[in-house]
């Protein structure tokens, strides 16, 4: 099964979605991966509509693009978890999307957050959607701080419309550099359904988010261990940085367009070379 290859639109923060993804499609990409997450885009909770699903999937088609995954996350551990991953369900579906992504929440709301999971499973099997649970870039005592935590969490649950979205880059940060996501993917790759790719340098002044290939992330390492047909979106959130390796902090200005547009063709060269290498290998 060939890979399906999205570009997330966080790396288009402060513009339009129709200019994200007329851009995405300029740029040779098959997929995009529309984003609602906090600190890095603006967006509010009014935007998971049906309606708003249909002329989003709409543009996307007219672009020529298709939609495997989006990402919008929350604390699954909140008081109204439920239906705010109600409504996101409801609107990855309008999208026409196989997985929803969230951040799932910290260790000491384990209970809260499986029973929100839990209450909205027939809703998911009836959309069809897996719900991926991602690991957090940054922080500390999260439920899925790492795959072997995260996949004892999915094995429990046991439903295959429940999974792991591994974060590459956020394996690197979360651990502070101690772990490369080569390292952590092996100890449970079975659970993973979909992956996020970002990369990012470190200085004496802190972490600044680059092209894929460009950073200290050990990539072919990491696409030796990816199961053949896994969907990956590349993830770069360019307008934040991290300063002293501290939480992620959003620019004032936005990226100019030429700069994306560089980053952008620079990431999809370099990952479409490690799934030339690895089907070339098979």
């Amino acid at each position: 099964m060939p890979r399906t290859i999205s570009v997330s639109t966080v790396l288009f923060d402060g513009y339009s979605m129709e200019l994200a993804i007329e851009e995405i499609a300029r740029a040779g990409a098959t997929h995009v991966e529309p984003a609602f997450i906090r600190g890095y885009v603006d967006f509010d909770e009014g935007m998971f509509t049906g309606t708003n699903a249909a002329r989003l999937r709409a543009t996307a088609e007219t672009a020529g693009l298709g939609i495997k995954a989006v990402s919008a996350h929350l604390d699954l551990s909140g008081p109204d978890a439920v239906e705010a991953l109600s409504r996101r369900i409801g609107f990855a579906a309008g999208l026409g999307a196989s997985f929803l992504i969230t951040n799932a929440g910290p260790m000491t709301k384990r209970a809260g957050i499986r029973k929100a999971i839990d209450d909205v499973l027939p809703r998911l099997e009836q959309a069809g959607i897996a719900l991926a649970l991602e690991n957090p870039g940054h922080g500390e005592g999260d439920l899925l701080g790492n795959v072997r935590s995260g996949a004892g969490f999915i094995r429990e649950i046991g439903s295959p419309h429940v999974c792991l979205n591994h974060d590459a880059g956020n394996v690197f940060t979360y651990s502070r550099e101690a772990t490369q996501p080569a390292q952590d993917i092996a100890a449970a790759v079975d659970a993973v359904g979909h992956a996020h790719l970002k990369d990012i340098v470190g200085s004496d002044t802190g972490w600044s988010f680059c092209a894929l290939g460009e950073g200290s992330i050990d990539y072919r390492d990491y696409w030796a261990m990816l199961p053949a047909g896994l969907p990956v979106s590349i993830e770069m959130p360019l307008r934040l940085e991290r300063p002293l390796r501290r939480d992620p902090q959003r620019r004032n200005s936005r990226v100019d367009i030429p700069t994306v547009r560089d980053v952008l063709q620079r990431s999809l060269r370099f990952v479409n070379s490690l799934e030339a290498a690895k089907s070339s290998a098979l």
